[in-house]
């Protein structure tokens, strides 16, 4: 679900924490491990493909439960070496202060939790990117990192860190209360989210961070004495995080006005989205859920694709893994992909050659595809539902002003799967639990943070 960096990196000096902060480091380390062990393969560069294919979260196989276990695995899985290494910086930087306030197992449980509700939240919110959305599978510890911060901002609002940023190649640090920092930072997640900026699972952020304030009120605040120390100024520079804590002009118990109104705005923009999610009024085709497993030029691919009968042509274009979308479009101009004449029919190709007309840049390209041999069978849609075959086809090269064919044919070996998808029902489900969890978090904002706060702004 990406990563957090994208709004400065809050820094300052490291204290010693009056706890060890256990869990915090065992999270950090069970992360270092699993990316170890799924990127030994890439030289420890970026993780395998294919466990994001079998770990990844994928929001159109929630309906399956044999594929619930991806909602936990997600979390522990990340892309790259600076996925994990800005992901692991913030959990020890945020982390440490919120084990210590609420103990290891109920820190780990507001982790976990706030982990799977973020997923739930992406995918209430996946409507906005589109039916490819609900197939790209997403992976990192964010979403549950990023409800540490949300419960960071109800229980810690007024410390303050020291944030750096690069302005060019020249860093630049300023004090800013931590409030401010994660107020600004989540306010960029709902933004981005509902601006369309692909790449980045945003409303898998703000989900997680909501999460965090919404369930913090479940989770006990510690009692023993250490809790009583941190309500103590000349025991804040002890806390377990990598923060420096000052005393300010004026301290007020709980947020602030101005803070709570920022917020509730933010959380309102939530409700707003999940309530049109889970109301029924966005009536969502089928979508059909593609799985891929083909060799190309005798390399092996795994790959998701999601699809709506409505517009095939254009969705198919929009693929961003090239070998991926040769192939789909190739079956699909052969009429394999997607016939409605094919409806509940098996066909048998052997040595079948054809010149395709390809839709290229709004230009009409005939493209040489040798079908060696194909077996389907057709859903009542006339969707392809299963398909095992081997084709070579020539690729068409898409340059300034110019549109061309090789001379040259690639070879493809493939297996293709689809199912029907209800998108409405999942819809409905996750957008009535991001709607719930958007309520109590606003609830805790506007009613429980003098409750709550252990350092008010």
């Amino acid at each position: 679900m990406s990563c957090l960096r994208g709004f400065g990196l809050p820094i300052g000096y490291t204290t010693r924490p009056t706890v060890r902060p256990v869990m915090t480091l065992g999270l950090i380390v069970t992360n270092t491990i699993v990316y170890l062990l799924t990127s030994y393969e890439n030289s420890f560069l970026t993780i395998s493909s294919r466990w994001i294919i079998l770990g990844g979260y994928i929001p159109s196989m929630l309906e399956a439960l044999d594929q619930l276990y991806r909602l936990l695995s997600s979390m522990f899985l990340h892309a790259d070496i600076f996925h994990i290494l800005f992901n692991m910086y913030f959990l020890y930087i945020f982390g440490r202060a919120i084990e210590e306030a609420l103990g290891k197992w109920r820190f780990l449980a507001l982790y976990l939790a706030s982990g799977v509700l973020a997923a739930l939240f992406h995918t209430a919110f996946s409507f906005i990117g589109g039916a490819s959305a609900y197939t790209i599978p997403a992976i990192g510890a964010s979403g549950a990192i990023s409800g540490i911060l949300g419960a960071y901002l109800i229980l810690f609002p007024g410390t303050t860190l020291f944030v750096g940023w690069f302005f060019f190649i020249i860093p630049v640090f300023l004090r800013m209360r931590a409030a401010y920092f994660l107020i600004m930072w989540f306010a960029m997640q709902v933004a981005y989210g509902y601006a369309k900026i692909g790449g980045i699972a945003f409303f898998a952020h703000a989900g997680g961070f909501v999460a965090g304030i919404a369930l913090l009120p479940m989770f006990k605040v510690r009692s023993e004495g250490s809790i009583s120390r941190l309500k103590l100024l000349e025991e804040l520079g002890r806390l377990s995080t990598h923060v420096a804590f000052t005393e300010t002009s004026r301290s007020i118990r709980g947020l602030s006005r101005g803070t709570k109104i920022v917020v509730a705005l933010l959380l309102t923009s939530l409700l707003a989205g999940a309530a049109y999610a889970s109301s029924g009024l966005l009536v969502e085709e089928g979508l059909k859920a593609i799985t891929l497993h083909y060799t190309f030029e005798g390399a092996q691919y795994i790959d998701y694709v999601g699809v709506q009968k409505s517009n095939i042509e254009r969705q198919l274009s929009a693929i961003p893994k090239s070998e991926t979308r040769i192939l789909l479009n190739r079956l699909y101009a052969a009429d394999l992909l997607y016939d409605e004449a094919k409806a509940g029919k098996e066909l048998k190709i052997d040595n079948w050659h054809d010149r395709v007309f390809m839709s290229i840049e709004k230009r009409r390209v005939i493209v040489d595809v040798l079908m060696i041999s194909f077996t389907g069978s057709y859903d009542l849609d006339g969707f392809l539902s299963y398909g095992i075959g081997e084709l070579k086809t020539q690729v068409v090269l898409i340059g300034q002003n110019r549109v061309s064919v090789t001379d040259y044919m690639v070879h493809y070996i493939f297996e293709v799967t689809s199912k029907t998808v209800n998108i409405e029902n999942i819809l409905r489900i996750t957008g009535l639990i991001s709607l719930i969890t958007s309520a109590l978090a606003l609830l805790v904002v506007l009613t429980k943070d003098k409750e709550l706060t252990l350092v008010g702004e």
